[in-house]
Parts: C-alpha cells; structure tokens; sequence
C-alpha cells in the first residue's frame, strides 16, 4: 500500500511552523506513515502526534519519553547500535522506502552541524532513484531534486527565491521557463553559484535537464 511519510528527524524542529506545514500538506486526517529518528520522538512528542515506527541508536533522546512510547502496543520501536554505517534519518528514509512510501516528507533534518546537514540533503537521492517524490523542509527552506523534470506552481511555491545548484558533477541541457532569469539548455558544473536566487514570474514554472541532477531549493529569505 503506497502511503504519504512524514519523517521526524532530530535537528532543528520550529513546532509553529511544522504543525502549520503538516496540517496544510495532509489535511485534516494527517499522514498514513509517521517514522521518528531517534531524538526526532522529542518533535513528535511536541507536535502531537503519534509514530508509527520509530528508531535509531537513542543516544539522543530522553529514556523516559523514549520508555513512554515502547510502552505504546502501536508503535513499532527498531533500536540500531550506536556504531552504525548510516545515520539515523539514513535509515528512517530506507524504512519508508521499503514501507512503500508514496510521498517523503522530512522535517528536523537542518540545524548547526553543517555535516548532518549536507548528508541529509543527499539522501533526496534515495527517494530520487526509488521514484518517490521527496523533499527537506525547514520553516526557511524547501529542498528537492530533479533529475529529468520538475514544475512548480507559483500559487504552491515555497517562499519567493528558487536556487538551483548541482548535485552531481556536471548537469547539462538545462532549460528553465516562466522564471525571472531563463535558460535553454545551459550546463551548470560543481562549484557554480549561477543558478542562485531565481525567481518564478508566471503561473507555472518548468526544470527540464538533459543529464545530471540539481538541487531546487526554494527559500523564503
């Protein structure tokens, strides 16, 4: 069964704006799979709502919330050992892939630690290949990736600013319409700073690319 995931990872979690962001994405009925990596249980616990799996090493998150939920007969708790191969939010975006995901959505998964910050990113790459739609969202940032194509309604886009950058080494035959600066079939290498800060100017706004695959992250400032 393809459900929409929310995935709670343990970076920094503005509740105001997630609680606001999670009722306007899944309605009232909220999303079909909750998935907590590890210390991202603190931001269920505070937006209210209730995992479906939860995992991780749990270093990080508080013995007494942590026995409150492995209490709970309807939650499944997977516990990884603390020398692992892959992070915590790693595994809790594979767990979803193979719970059969239709949508991933990631929140928690930014903060101060640049390093946890750049490897969450890539794992967009995971969803990317499995052919599920997936995205990072902060309360500042929306971040996905494309490969072939992507539009973006400007009535849904997320803030007013949309940066392309590269994922991979090089991407080639990049076309962008209905934006402020457009482009026909343009190469971007690693390194280069041309797509930042675009902005879309009509209703609807199209990223086709030949071969590679970018970054789109939409900010608010």
């Amino acid at each position: 069964m393809k459900r929409k995931c929310l995935i709670i990872a343990g970076g920094e979690l503005n509740p105001e704006f997630a609680s606001c962001y999670i009722k306007e994405k899944y309605g009232s009925m909220g999303p079909e799979l909750i998935i907590t990596a590890d210390r991202g249980l603190e931001g269920a616990k505070i937006l209210g709502l209730q995992p479906n799996i939860m995992l991780g090493d749990y270093d990080s998150v508080a013995l007494e919330l942590l026995e409150e939920y492995e209490k709970n007969d309807q939650v499944v708790s997977v516990q990884y050992p603390t020398e692992k191969d892959y992070t915590d939010t790693h595994l809790a975006v594979i767990t979803a892939i193979e719970q059969g995901a239709a949508e991933i959505c990631i929140l928690g998964a930014t903060g101060s630690r640049l390093d946890h910050v750049m490897a969450n990113m890539g794992l967009l790459l995971l969803g990317l290949k499995a052919g599920i739609e997936t995205e990072l969202v902060d309360s500042n940032n929306r971040i996905r990736m494309v490969q072939k194509h992507m539009t973006i309604e400007q009535k849904n886009q997320f803030g007013s600013y949309v940066s392309l950058l590269p994922f991979t080494e090089q991407v080639k035959g990049i076309t962008l319409k209905g934006f402020k600066y457009p482009l026909n079939d343009a190469d971007f290498s690693m390194g280069m700073s041309w797509g930042i800060s675009n902005e879309i100017t009509e209703s609807m706004a199209e990223i086709k690319i030949r071969d590679g695959i970018l970054y789109v992250i939409e900010s608010k400032d």
